[in-house]
């Protein structure tokens, strides 16, 4: 697959609980497992090392293309959604003009969930206490050799131990393989649109809703069994940092064009083929089907619920979530429309 999709997804549309755990936006006085979660900037506080400020919009600076609706609800109520990327380049701020102005209108701003918030906090100390191994078994005890051996060759490409991840459970070990990709790239997590204007949401003192606990976030990594992060690992096998690199770039130039098939293309893993080239049985195949039904299906029928409360409030209303969660036909957008309501581009 030579295609780190497992990361691309977290981007678009995957736990934003998850990025701020390994953006690392606890506590520093608190110990955490590994150096992974150290030296790293707060989200809430966008990389200003190129010279640029956030703290005002620009009208130039993204094109047309960048995934937004205005959607309409029967009783014609309207609310404006902005499918977001979890992490973006400096260049993308100051803020567009395009984003800035429905949100700065807005009474009320939608997120998958508060990362900044006292609940989503003891929740990514919860998840730190969770990721370790305490009954004598080490990773390469809970996944097949060949899924330890993409761990160790990855982690030590990428500057890291291979030790340090041996007290990880195999969901552990995989979504901090994965942070450490995005660590080491050109991506920056904390400079995601969704964490700026959370930030700033609060700054403003406009309300602010979570679409969704951020539990339903956590267990939506920790309950899948062993066996599907063992095949997770095994598809990414030969994934090099220059290889994610060039495949951000792409996606990330593929969500500025407002692109949505070239999206959903590079953000679903659970291609029945695609896998088969890679050997995989059809039980090993359902396993990665079903982490993508957990990831974003269920997830999407949640936020639905929510968004059609928020249509109903009547008051001027924003929504951001990751990008992914709006596509395909099992997307907010597709299951929103089969109750009566429209969405334009805008």
């Amino acid at each position: 697959m030579k295609l780190k999709k497992k990361i691309l997804a977290a981007l678009l549309g995957a736990a934003m609980l998850l990025c701020s755990c390994s953006e690392s936006k606890l506590d520093t006085n608190e110990s955490a497992p590994s150096p992974l979660f150290t030296d790293i900037p707060t989200a809430s506080e966008p990389d200003t090392s190129s010279g640029y400020s956030p703290d005002s919009s620009k009208s130039d600076s993204a094109p047309a293309g960048v995934p937004m609706w205005e959607g309409t609800a029967p009783n014609g109520n309207k609310i404006v959604f902005l499918g977001s990327m979890h992490a973006a380049k400096d260049d993308f701020y100051p803020i567009p003009e395009k984003i800035a102005k429905p949100f700065n209108e807005a009474e009320v701003v939608a997120f998958e969930c508060d990362t900044d918030g006292q609940v989503s906090i003891e929740m990514q100390f919860q998840m730190q206490k969770d990721m370790l191994l305490t009954d004598g078994s080490t990773l390469s005890d809970h996944i097949s050799p060949e899924a330890y051996k993409v761990v160790a060759e990855q982690v030590e490409a990428l500057g890291s131990s291979a030790e340090l991840y041996d007290s990880y459970k195999p969901w552990a070990a995989y979504e901090m393989l994965s942070a450490l990709f995005i660590r080491t790239s050109d991506v920056k997590a904390v400079n995601g649109i969704d964490y700026y204007l959370l930030d700033k949401t609060k700054t403003d003192g406009k309300k602010l809703v979570e679409l969704e606990h951020p539990k339903v976030q956590l267990d939506m990594v920790t309950e899948l069994p062993d066996e599907t992060y063992d095949v997770l690992l095994r598809i990414s096998e030969g994934e090099t940092k220059e290889s994610f690199n060039e495949n951000y770039e792409t996606l990330y130039n593929t969500w500025l064009a407002g692109d949505l098939d070239g999206m959903e293309q590079m953000t679903v893993i659970s291609d029945a083929d695609a896998l088969k080239e890679f050997g995989l049985t059809d039980e090993e195949i359902t396993l990665i089907e079903n982490r993508d039904k957990k990831q974003l299906d269920d997830r999407n029928v949640g936020m639905a619920k929510g968004i059609k409360e928020l249509f109903n409030s009547g008051k001027k209303t924003f929504v951001c979530v990751g990008c992914a969660h709006y596509l395909g036909e099992k997307g907010i957008i597709a299951l929103l429309e089969k109750e009566g309501y429209t969405f334009k581009r805008i």
